[in-house]
């Protein structure tokens, strides 16, 4: 439903805008400020989509585990990859969560 359509309820989804797409999910909040120096330093434009989308989200701090996901343009998917393969260890270890995961399938 867009925009200023009859329903439940307002709600924008405008989807992928100028080829951004989903690239990388990260699950703790040092992960997240890795990824983000790293994206930063090399000049690769990015937008920070968080789990907790509730009203009550916007008020409280993120804790040490949370979730959010890098959206970033699609051409900058190959070069992200290989710049933060250096920086995070994305093994998973035995019996421990993932700090992220790629979510783009270039």
């Amino acid at each position: 439903m867009g925009l200023g359509q009859k329903g439940a309820g307002w709600r924008m989804d405008i989807g992928a805008v100028n080829h951004e797409v989903d690239f990388l999910k990260a699950f703790d909040l040092a992960t997240k400020e890795k990824v983000e120096k790293v994206l930063l330093k090399n000049r690769i434009s990015y937008f920070i989509e968080w789990d907790d989308r509730r009203i009550g989200g916007l008020f409280r701090k993120p804790g040490n585990h949370c979730a959010c996901m890098f959206r970033i343009h699609s051409d900058e998917v190959p070069r992200a990859k290989q710049l933060l393969t250096a920086e995070l260890d994305l093994n998973e270890k035995e019996g421990q969560a993932p700090e992220a995961e790629y979510l783009s399938a270039r």
